[in-house]
């Protein structure tokens, strides 16, 4: 079975708090195997007990059953995630300045017709399920955030910075 990675959408932001050991521990009570977590920050790779499509809904109604808050989870499989990583555009960003860099998870394909230049100095470009930003300026002085792009898009989503892209392929690679 091909590994999956899994991504919390707002974890440990707001009190809604949701430690690396309460990650795995659903994940392996799910069945799921060759779990490991990557930084407190909601980010999970796993291989599959059984359908890759069922990890997000499974992971999201068990942590939300032992939290008591629903816990929203994306999730990609190896070769979906390789494929982002392959299409990036935005290379030499990666390169030079990846903590700036940010990839948008949807849960479903957005509106692309989205404008950043009102919010400042981003750059974005969309493919498939996927948005990738660049924040020249850094992300936390920038106007556009994920509640706005949601908005714009019309659909829900989470962010990671390259290196934790980058890092979240390794450990899947490492499962394969």
């Amino acid at each position: 079975m091909s590994p999956v990675i899994a991504l919390l959408r707002a974890a440990n932001v707001g009190g809604r708090t949701i430690t690396a050991a309460q990650l795995r521990a659903a994940a392996e009570g799910l069945g799921h195997t060759e779990v490991a977590t990557y930084v407190n920050s909601g980010n999970l790779v796993l291989v599959p007990a059984g359908a890759a499509a069922a990890v997000g809904p499974g992971l999201s109604d068990a942590l939300a059953a032992e939290l008591g808050f629903e816990v929203p989870v994306l999730t990609r499989t190896l070769a979906q995630w390789q494929a982002i990583v392959e299409r990036l555009p935005f290379p030499d960003e990666a390169a030079s300045d990846p903590a700036h860099l940010v990839l948008y998870c949807w849960d479903g394909a957005p509106s692309t017709g989205f404008d950043p230049t009102p919010y400042g100095n981003e750059r974005v470009a969309f493919a498939g399920h996927e948005m990738y930003a660049y924040f020249p300026d850094g992300i936390g002085r920038s106007k556009l955030t994920l509640p706005l792009i949601e908005k714009s898009t019309g659909r829900r989503g989470t962010a990671r910075n390259w290196n934790t892209v980058r890092a979240l392929l390794r450990l899947a690679r490492e499962r394969a």
